[in-house]
């Protein structure tokens, strides 16, 4: 079965968690992402507002397109169920810069697809190209939204990268997980910056890792001192999540793991940051929040 096969070559030859597939059209599925635009509630990411149409119609990004397939990796990197002190990196950023790594691997995917399939053509990407990966990994039964925005996937929790890889094969889809948060709302309760509320709505621009990685300007003092520490991103809405229990494995990663990129914190002096980091792209704002927050100390 050639699903199966792709299926095997993602998670025993590249080392992915999952791969699943779906079909790669969304409607409903958007709304609350049309809502977004629509009231501007995207600060300084006007790139979401160009996606949307991307995102509506994936024949924009490959003519043709009939399937998605959604792989995830691991990338916990940590046994700290909550990282306490100064000049927090979130965890994902701890390694290597995931674009790249995710990337490459889902090119190798993709050729793989094209040795059985000779016919067929491929996008691939990850959450920096015009593609809606949460949704479709939710589609695609990767897990289920959590009610901060997440994707979580009991047994593996929340900490996971997503890549994705269109195509003009028609592949059968696979079913919706179900699944959900229940009563829960601790990461609600947590979230210093009231980011998240109780019915689901969740504001970007009050997030914590909008106003270190996304905002074009500095984060302003309060803003700051309202951060708990965190420099880049932020895990807090994770770190509470009941399913990122302490019996979810670390990842097979080398590469995401905080020795092979910048680590867990910040040093408070001679801050460099590798051209292969996550952080890299950020470095101007990042460098001036850190002036920032040493104001504060």
């Amino acid at each position: 079965m050639i699903k199966e096969a792709i299926r095997r070559y993602a998670t025993e030859t590249l080392g992915f968690d999952e791969a699943r597939v779906t079909s790669p059209f969304l409607n409903e599925e958007l709304d609350t992402y049309r809502e977004a635009v629509r009231n501007r509630e995207f600060g300084d990411m006007e790139y979401l507002e160009r996606h949307l149409p991307f995102k509506e119609d994936p024949n924009l990004l490959l003519p043709g397109v009939k399937s998605a397939v959604v792989v995830i990796k691991n990338y916990k990197n940590t046994i700290e169920k909550r990282l306490n002190g100064d000049r927090k990196v979130a965890r994902y950023a701890a390694g290597l810069d995931y674009h790249q790594l995710m990337s490459a691997r889902l090119w190798r995917l993709s050729e793989y697809m094209k040795t059985i399939l000779p016919e067929v053509n491929c996008y691939v990407g990850v959450d920096s190209r015009p593609i809606p990966e949460r949704s479709l990994a939710i589609k695609a039964g990767i897990g289920f939204r959590g009610r901060n925005s997440m994707v979580i996937r009991p047994k593996l929790g929340s900490y996971f990268l997503i890549g994705v890889v269109l195509t003009t094969a028609d592949l059968e889809p696979d079913g919706m997980f179900k699944g959900g948060c229940g009563t829960c709302r601790l990461c609600v309760d947590a979230c210093p910056t009231a980011a998240i509320s109780p019915d689901g709505k969740f504001s970007m621009t009050s997030c914590i890792s909008y106003q270190t990685i996304e905002k074009k300007t500095p984060m302003s003092p309060d803003v700051l001192s309202k951060a708990e520490g965190w420099i880049f991103g932020c895990d807090i809405c994770q770190e509470v999540c009941p399913f990122n229990h302490e019996r979810v494995p670390f990842t097979d990663w080398s590469e995401l793991m905080p020795e092979a990129g910048v680590g867990h914190r910040l040093p408070e002096s001679e801050v460099r940051i590798p051209k292969k980091s996550a952080l890299y792209r950020s470095k101007r704002r990042l460098l001036a929040n850190i002036d920032t927050y040493n104001g504060l100390s």
